[in-house]
């Protein structure tokens, strides 16, 4: 089903071209090469090379458009690129800025939230938030973890080595400036605050921001110094904006808007800016300055005028591209009705796909069912009488899986360990130990509320408290996935009517 709204001829357009760089993922990895590669070619050895950012920034683009022509295939192969990638992560869990496709061997091991990274981060919480995928979730909250952890120097942040954690560059890059954005949409809005200040502290300094400006010696760094127009900074401060309706913002804008028309503007448009600190102009405007700098611009001060435009009070909500292009969350797109229930979401499916189901809910599955190499992802909707003990839908996943249960991936010995402490437990202590454990699973970055069970679930989870729980241990690597299975709650002929007479 496709948005009435979208052209025909220009959605055809999309798809072949999308259909023409399919060739750049058939790649060891599944990672692509530069799709400049299809049309140009480039040296063999550079185009084995691809930034995180690249191989990850994906995902919104062709998951929308898998679900406005119906063919999964784009949407499949961006969500193997990104597993690739995280799959390739360091015990750290901190991912490098280049990678090469065809051995998976990092070429660059500096970690940051900069350059060659940063939509990487972006896309992880935007696919979920667009999509509703806790795979994404899950990912971003360990990437964002361990960000936090490593690369965050209160409000600055710097690069790393993936591996040791010790610190590369002293260095406050501009793409940097998204971040605090992207913090306000997961809910992180302290840390997101101070950073920000800090950003905009160096705007101030020069009127604008480098390229490149050295913490430790608080000077721009040679052969950064630059300023070609981004649109991070003010990208973070209408987020900041709208989340706090903090005024100060709007002078954040203002002194951003003076520097651009006293600085950076030319004769037939704006200027790139050589060096700050001259503020002498290149003969030069990148696109984005028409599609994200002056959009963020003008969000901002249209919404500090009342919220009566698109953007804030039209039909649906919206989603940012990391090109500030605007991605509604339609039905058809979100495929918000479609989350699974408890006893569905990840199950489905049988034994040699990697979730282990009954046989029964493979029945349900409709055309957004998306077969992801040996992993499948369900988006079936699951009716009534489907769901063994809610009268209604509730989003989510059993609350007895762990995070790498529900998706398939064994990360360390220390979650192995975790996951027969947590099965134990859940013999022994039953719904207390559920209860716990998803309160250790789960994260305060996202915000999201849990459905309340009704009277009626209560009772049956009380009833069932002491009973085992079903515990799917999946572990995976990039070539193969291996199920093992314990199915141990009722029969398997009990249907749901019988399920109810017993409570």
């Amino acid at each position: 089903m496709r948005i009435q709204s979208y052209d025909d001829q220009l959605l055809h357009l999309a798809a072949d071209l999308a259909q023409r760089l399919l060739p750049a993922f058939d790649t060891p990895t599944g990672i692509p090469f530069g799709s400049v590669n299809l049309l140009y070619g480039v040296d063999e050895n550079e185009s084995k090379i691809t930034s995180t950012a690249g191989g990850g920034t994906l995902t919104l683009e062709f998951g929308i458009l898998s679900r406005l022509t119906n063919n999964t295939v784009f949407e499949r192969v961006t969500k193997k690129s990104v597993r690739g990638i995280w799959s390739r992560r360091s015990k750290l869990n901190l991912v490098g800025a280049h990678i090469n496709v065809f051995t998976g061997e990092w070429t660059q091991k500096d970690a940051g939230i900069g350059t060659s990274i940063d939509s990487f981060y972006e896309y992880l919480l935007k696919a979920y938030l667009l999509f509703g995928d806790e795979e994404y979730l899950y990912i971003f909250q360990e990437a964002y973890k361990a960000a936090m952890h490593y690369l965050h120097h209160d409000p600055w942040y710097v690069e790393v080595n993936m591996n040791s954690g010790a610190t590369v560059w002293p260095l406050f890059n501009s793409l940097q400036a998204f971040w605090p954005g992207l913090q306000v949409l997961a809910g992180d809005v302290d840390p997101a605050i101070r950073t920000h200040a800090a950003f905009f502290s160096v705007w101030k300094k020069y009127g604008f921001t480098p390229e490149g400006f050295n913490l430790a010696t608080s000077t721009v760094q040679n052969g950064q110094r630059s300023y070609p127009l981004r649109p991070e900074l003010i990208e973070s401060t209408y987020w900041l904006f709208k989340a706090t309706r903090d005024y100060r913002y709007l002078d954040v804008g203002r002194d951003i808007l003076a520097s651009l028309q006293y600085g950076a503007r030319c004769p037939c448009g704006y200027c790139h800016i050589s060096d700050v600190e001259t503020h002498k102009q290149d003969d030069h405007m990148e696109s984005f300055f028409l599609a994200e700098t002056v959009k963020y611009l003008w969000l901002l001060f249209d919404l500090a005028a009342g919220p009566d435009n698109i953007v804030e009070n039209g039909p649906y909500k919206y989603i940012f591209s990391t090109e500030g292009h605007l991605l509604p969350v339609t039905p058809e797109i979100a495929l918000e009705d479609e989350h699974c229930s408890y006893f569905g979401a990840f199950c489905n499916g049988g034994a040699d796909h990697g979730y282990g189901a009954s046989a029964s809910s493979t029945k349900h599955r409709n055309g957004n069912y998306t077969q992801l190499d040996d992993i499948q992802t369900p988006s079936s909707h699951y009716s009534m009488s489907n769901v063994l003990f809610t009268p209604g839908y509730i989003k989510g996943v059993c609350p007895g899986l762990t995070h790498a249960q529900k998706f398939g991936i064994s990360y360390s010995d220390e979650e192995d360990n975790f996951i027969e402490q947590t099965s134990e437990s859940l013999d022994h202590h039953g719904e207390s130990a559920i209860e716990s454990s998803v309160q250790d699973q789960s994260s305060s970055i996202i915000l999201i509320s849990h459905p309340v069970a009704s009277q009626q679930d209560e009772a049956f989870e009380s009833e069932s408290g002491s009973q085992d729980h079903a515990n799917i241990v999946v572990t995976s690597d990039s070539d193969s996935d291996s199920t093992s299975r314990d199915n141990t709650v009722g029969s398997p002929g009990m249907n749901s009517e019988e399920l109810m007479d017993d409570i």
